[in-house]
């Protein structure tokens, strides 16, 4: 009997437009021989709709014609389901086996949709509440992995109120890390809201874009760098490493426009870096995993120094993206694993969890 997995995109997020081309790739990848697939679509102010759409349709603009009946997910595990609302007034129960959340950022990868999930009772891919959240908040992150003994970038953390005194953060940064500095708030995710400060003049504004996302703000040392990936997969008791990625952008900063607007980057796959090297990232990529208490997926990121070869952890995403330029799904590709496998191996591993 197949399982009916439930994939929900979307979201209250500022990359909201990203998980819906996530989407519509994992879509394609479910295997539809050994799993029914029913969809959600969050709106940007947060309401819930099915998707009756394919992935082909989801790719193209016009998709939200295939927009049905509004829904919810029931936080009582006795439907273990969604919550269908019908034009008569009827509420049915739409029975869900696993919920696939393809959600970035705020409101989907920081925990708190998890904590609805488990409410459900219902099996999900991902890592759970504790992993998202912490690793959602770079504050937290390196503090985290600082006590398991990974190395992170030099730098500090200050308040949105702190943030207003442009003084004292700049007195601030001579004291410590000097500058250049990447300002950046501690929750935000695809570089939304950060910023490359090489010189006071342009700190204000910064500071300033930084806190309209969040109210703590990292500052840490600019450092001339290669940007290393690694994906991991795996349970508790078994994490995998993939090969190691490289992403060569033509900027100055990799931030959310470079990302996914303008053709500014090229992606290295395997990255040419010694043995060596690629074989820390993939054990200090496993251990940060296990650090924050991760679960099913994870991309982690890595700083290497032009000069010095120096490896610096620079964050988790617990959700990383599968859009067609996404690292993750490229990586696992790379080692051996294609999309559609991986992604039943996700769903496996979220029943794995529960017990199922």
């Amino acid at each position: 009997m197949k399982q009916t997995v439930c994939v929900i995109f979307g979201g209250k997020s500022s990359e909201h437009e990203v998980s819906c081309r996530s989407a519509a790739n994992v879509l394609s990848y479910i295997d539809r021989e050994k799993f029914d697939v029913v969809s959600v679509f969050i709106h940007k102010e947060g309401s819930w709709q099915l998707y009756h759409g394919g992935s082909e349709t989801l790719a193209t603009s016009g998709w939200e014609k295939d927009l049905g009946k509004a829904c919810l997910l029931s936080p009582d595990p006795k439907h273990h389901g969604l919550l269908v609302f019908n034009k008569n007034g009827d509420v049915s129960v739409t029975h869900i086996d696993v919920i696939f959340p393809v959600l970035h950022g705020k409101n989907g990868e920081d925990g708190t949709i998890q904590g609805l999930f488990e409410l459900s009772g219902i099996p999900y891919v991902g890592c759970g509440v504790l992993a998202s959240s912490a690793s959602m908040d770079k504050v937290t992150t390196k503090k985290l992995l600082a006590l398991a003994g990974i190395p992170v970038c030099d730098g500090f953390d200050i308040s949105a109120c702190e943030a207003k005194d442009v003084s004292f953060v700049d007195a601030k940064i001579k004291e410590t890390v000097g500058y250049p500095v990447v300002i950046k708030p501690s929750n935000a995710g695809s570089s939304v809201g950060i910023t490359l400060v090489k010189e006071e003049k342009d700190l204000s504004a910064a500071l300033a874009l930084a806190t309209e996302n969040d109210r703590r703000i990292l500052v840490e040392r600019a450092m001339d760098v290669r940007e290393l990936e690694c994906a991991v997969l795996g349970s508790y008791d078994k994490v995998d490493a993939s090969c190691i990625g490289e992403i060569v952008k033509k900027t100055e900063m990799y931030d959310y426009e470079t990302k996914y607007i303008t053709d500014m980057t090229e992606l290295v796959i395997p990255a040419d870096i010694p043995e060596e090297a690629k074989e820390n990232i993939r054990e200090m990529a496993k251990k940060a995993f296990r650090a924050v208490d991760g679960f099913g997926l994870s991309r982690v990121d890595f700083f290497m120094d032009k000069n010095t070869g120096e490896l610096v952890l620079n964050e988790i995403n617990t959700l990383p993206g599968f859009t067609n330029i996404s690292m993750y799904p490229m990586l696992w590709k790379q080692s051996g694993i294609e999309s559609r496998e991986l992604v039943t191996k996700l769903i496996g591993l979220a029943a794995e969890r529960m017990g199922v």
